[in-house]
């Protein structure tokens, strides 16, 4: 018993020993005993130097540890107690620098620093006392997993033995509901159609007296148009009257022109002469055309002058002229088959192309007039009917409009307009028609949608019947992760999504394609903190795909960490509220109480001044 007692105050004495060191971690207060005088490295090369050598500002042990108040060794650790706040390990080249690093001002000498543990307890006292109160409606949001997992159950218990009764019955209501519709949109169809065909014989009856009017206004417009028809034809007489001038006289061919000219160079009247013609008959034609005249002066006569060897005699262009216009006036006064006519000589070149240059003028004229003409009235009646084809086309709009509002009149509330065309009949009636949902056709719609969502429901919890009844599923806990059957979540990485669907599969997506099952739902783990899904598509080289989601207690569920740590097999973390404990909440409880005791010991210590 002695022995005992004796024990039990040296263990006291090397702890308040061992307490005395300044920077020294609790959990290594046994190496600090000081037992025999001594002091062992704690780690690294072992050595042994004497007791008084320990924190004596000069580095001894390899690893620091002779060290823990000082800053002598750069691999020193210095324990901040921050009595009322968290404890914690400093580098030891942050001890004795000025900075005060500790709330409790350890770290530096007595006196120097403020106690601010005080401040930072408090405020790690107000995210512990959140972090209570977020647990607790957590655990509130599971005992609402429960009942909503109990509800579900009870409710597929209730269903499941007149489900396909129940089905059978929905399908012949929906059956019912869409012969009705289709009976009451042929109906709807046929009057439209009857509307429509009434609409049609109005516009054509519309047509027909446009159609009638316009006919009266072209006669009432007929005397006017008659004299621009007579304006007309005096302008084509005068054209037709020119024409004639210029075609009285026979045009000369290629062949004429070239014996022609052929004879006035070589003096041979015989050259000028038309192979099976006489040479009268030859200037008969051309003294009745009138095309040529002109005496032969300047005409080369295969003679040269005596003065001028060597050179021709060319005419005066200009005198030329003026006696050609006056011979031509003379010979067409010549009757025809004169002795006159048959002296003429035949026409020079210099005459021919003074010819052709008052016919091209002429021409010229001619065409200018009429050009002048087009310019001046032709496109003014071209614009000027385009804008009446545009006020016609529109006014005819604006009646078809006026007719469609009196045939549907505006109802007293919003409605949808029926289409009105002029199209055949029969294509309206078969074309949908928008009706007013209080109608009986719109609320027999309504009615058939109605009894399609309840059989797709119907169906729907035919299937859950079968998975969630009759098949041995672990649901966790009371049932609890029921209440997130038929629910899917998604993990969005930089390039795959993955998407966790609870009790059904797991599946990796890249973009909006490329969907592969990475597993299909196995079962929890012993404490319900991992999910299993395998037997995905296959791999190849390795085989079906699995994944495997880590469950944590988390405000809701979300779905995130999303990899493959290995070739085919992925990995996941998830967030619910369904693993959350009361274990974990008294756990954070605690904590709390703890920091209220260390600040009622800080305040004392404070106020002794003993730190």
């Amino acid at each position: 018993m002695q022995a005992l007692l004796l024990l039990t105050l040296l263990a006291g004495v090397v702890l308040t020993h061992g307490n005395s060191l300044r920077g020294v971690n609790p959990d290594l207060a046994s190496h600090y005993s000081g037992h025999g005088g001594t002091f062992t490295c704690i780690s690294g090369i072992p050595k042994t130097i004497p007791f008084a050598r320990v924190n004596d500002d000069y580095c001894d042990c390899s690893d620091g540890s002779d060290e823990p108040g000082t800053s002598a060794c750069h691999n020193g650790r210095f324990y901040c107690r921050n009595l009322g706040h968290e404890p914690r390990l400093l580098a030891s080249a942050f001890v004795d620098d000025g900075v005060c690093d500790c709330c409790d001002g350890a770290d530096e000498a007595k006196g120097k620093c403020q106690n601010t543990c005080l401040q930072a307890a408090a405020v790690r006292k107000e995210a512990l006392r959140g972090k209570i109160q977020l647990h607790e409606h957590m655990l509130k949001t599971k005992d609402d997993y429960v009942e909503r997992a109990r509800a579900f159950k009870e409710e597929l218990q209730l269903k499941a033995p007149t489900i396909e009764e129940d089905i059978a019955r929905q399908q012949a209501e929906v059956q019912n509901l869409k012969a009705e519709v289709t009976r009451l949109e042929e109906e709807e169809a046929a009057r439209q159609a009857e509307i429509a065909a009434a609409n049609q014989a109005a516009e054509e009856a519309r047509r027909a007296d446009e159609a009638q009017q316009t006919a009266v206004q072209a006669e009432d417009s007929g005397s006017g148009q008659g004299e621009d028809a007579e304006s007309a034809e005096t302008v084509d007489n005068h054209a037709e009257e020119v024409q004639g001038e210029s075609q009285g006289e026979r045009e000369e061919t290629p062949e004429e022109r070239g014996r022609r000219i052929a004879s006035q160079w070589t003096s041979d009247p015989e050259a000028a002469a038309v192979e099976g013609q006489p040479e009268e008959h030859l200037n008969a034609d051309d003294s009745d055309g009138g095309d040529d005249d002109g005496d032969d002066e300047g005409h080369y006569d295969g003679t040269m002058d005596d003065d001028a060897e060597g050179q021709f005699d060319y005419p005066d262009t200009e005198a030329e002229h003026t006696e050609y216009h006056s011979e031509r006036h003379h010979r067409q006064q010549r009757p025809e088959g004169s002795a006159m006519a048959e002296e003429r000589p035949p026409p020079s070149e210099w005459e021919d192309l003074m010819m052709f240059l008052d016919l091209v003028k002429q021409w010229a004229a001619r065409w200018m007039h009429t050009f002048s003409k087009i310019l001046r009235d032709g496109i003014r009646e071209d614009v000027l009917a385009h804008r009446a084809k545009i006020k016609e086309r529109s006014r005819s709009r604006q009646q078809r409009w006026e007719s469609a509002k009196q045939a549907f009149p505006q109802p007293s509330r919003p409605r949808t307009a029926v289409a009105v065309s002029s199209s055949p009949p029969a294509a309206s009636a078969v074309a949908a028609v928008a009706t007013d949902p209080s109608s009986p056709l719109g609320l027999a719609r309504t009615a058939a949608f109605t009894a399609e969502r309840q059989l797709q429901q119907l169906q729907k919890d035919r299937e859950n019947i079968g998975t969630f009844l009759n098949r041995p599923m672990d649901f966790g806990p009371d049932d609890i992760f029921l209440a997130l059957a038929n629910k899917c979540f998604s993990s969005y990485q930089t390039r795959w999504t993955y998407e966790v669907c609870m009790f059904e599969k797991a599946v990796q997506k890249e973009g909006n394609s490329n969907a592969v099952t990475v597993g299909r739902w196995y079962g929890f783990s012993e404490d319900y903190k991992v999910m299993y899904f395998s037997g995905g598509d296959e791999c190849w080289n390795v085989g079906p795909r699995s994944m495997t989601v880590y469950l944590s207690c988390g405000l809701d569920e979300r779905l995130s960490d999303g990899e493959e740590p290995s070739t085919c097999a992925y990995s996941a973390k998830m967030t619910t509220p369904a693993v959350c404990t009361q274990a974990e909440l008294e756990e954070l409880q605690q904590q709390m109480v703890n920091l209220e005791a260390f600040e009622d010991e800080v305040r004392a210590q404070i106020m002794k001044d003993e730190l």
